[in-house]
């Protein structure tokens, strides 16, 4: 459901879409007349995620802040109705989204540190069936995400209207941040996380050194307001909090 909206030019607004595990972001682009996402969520969003979308303008694609299954997996179904959408990934994405790389499982740590927490956060729990399948812990496609309507993009690409692309591998190699200036709203996927109301720096990281690199480029940002997370609410941001 969407829990809150903001208009960031006339023309143009964001709504953080509450999804069962994670944050949907819509943009609604009325000079466009064309309507964008930010992650698609899980299969079990769609229905729900299509209801609210059919009062907007057509959904021209999706972008996504990584390759995980619950920023990703609502793809399965949302190609079959939106048919002129494409999804759109980091070039970093690459070895994942063609199923030439999987996903590593998490450590014991990552568990009880991030996912449990953000798990809580959304007051969801996967059943049986869904751990059997890939669940949150990785990437359910074996055999490589589906091969159509799949463009990859890099941080010099405007992908999103209003906003730069920030890379910010990490958590994955292929993490990316959206930032719009006007606003100071940074939409930070898993890179930030929001959990009990606190900006939390992602521990659950492919590489270290690149999250630690992330910090400091957010940091030398003028301007970022708001944080809008891949799990958690929007909130209020100052860089001090890092």
């Amino acid at each position: 459901m969407i829990t809150n909206s903001r208009k960031l030019t006339k023309d143009l607004a964001i709504h953080r879409y509450q999804g069962q595990v994670s944050n949907i972001y819509i943009l609604e682009d009325n000079q466009q007349k064309a309507t964008f996402l930010v992650d698609c969520g899980m299969p079990s969003d769609a229905s729900l995620l299509i209801d609210a979308l059919s009062s907007m303008p057509p959904l021209k694609h999706i972008v996504c802040t990584h390759f995980h299954v619950d920023h990703v997996s609502g793809w399965l179904t949302l190609k079959k109705i939106f048919k002129d959408c494409k999804i759109w990934f980091h070039e970093k994405a690459k070895p994942g989204v063609r199923g030439h790389e999987r996903i590593p499982f998490p450590a014991f740590v990552d568990l009880t540190a991030i996912l449990i927490p953000c798990m809580k956060e959304s007051g969801y729990f996967p059943g049986i069936g869904e751990l059997l399948y890939g669940g949150l812990y990785g990437t359910p496609f074996k055999k490589g995400f589906p091969g159509n309507r799949i463009n990859f993009f890099t941080t010099a690409q405007p992908v999103l209207p209003g906003f730069t692309i920030i890379h910010t591998p990490g958590h994955r190699p292929d993490s990316v941040s959206f930032f719009d200036p006007l606003s100071g709203i940074l939409i930070s996927g898993d890179f930030l996380v929001v959990i009990n109301g606190r900006v939390i720096i992602n521990t659950f990281v492919a590489n270290q050194k690149d999250q630690e690199d992330s910090i400091k480029k957010i940091k030398n940002i003028k301007g970022i307001k708001f944080i809008y997370p891949g799990h958690g609410i929007c909130r209020p941001f100052s860089i001090k909090e890092l």
